[in-house]
């Protein structure tokens, strides 16, 4: 909050919801935009409604795919894929 009391969380999220709202429905389907999120601390089910038509990466199974996203290069085809994904196995291990 401005004066630094804490504020409550549940406020704090549903402004910056509100926010990204605007920003989305500024930009037109997601402008650009992805959401990652951590399969061991949320499912697909916990991503709010309205961010659920976002490119949506699961971590870090899908990691390579949001690299791709965040630089702008296509899918890789699907036999690259899976050696990716052996290979960040590996190094998460």
């Amino acid at each position: 909050v401005a004066d630094g009391t804490p504020g409550d969380a549940h406020d704090i999220f549903g402004a910056a919801m509100a926010c990204l709202h605007g920003e989305l429905g500024a930009a037109g389907r997601g402008g650009g935009w992805v959401l990652a999120y951590f399969s061991r601390l949320c499912s697909p089910r916990d991503v709010p409604r309205p961010l659920r038509p976002l490119p949506t990466y699961r971590l870090p199974r899908q990691l390579p795919g949001l690299l791709g996203a965040l630089r702008g290069s296509p899918p890789a085809p699907r036999r690259c894929r899976g050696r990716a994904e052996g290979l960040l196995h590996r190094l998460l291990e």
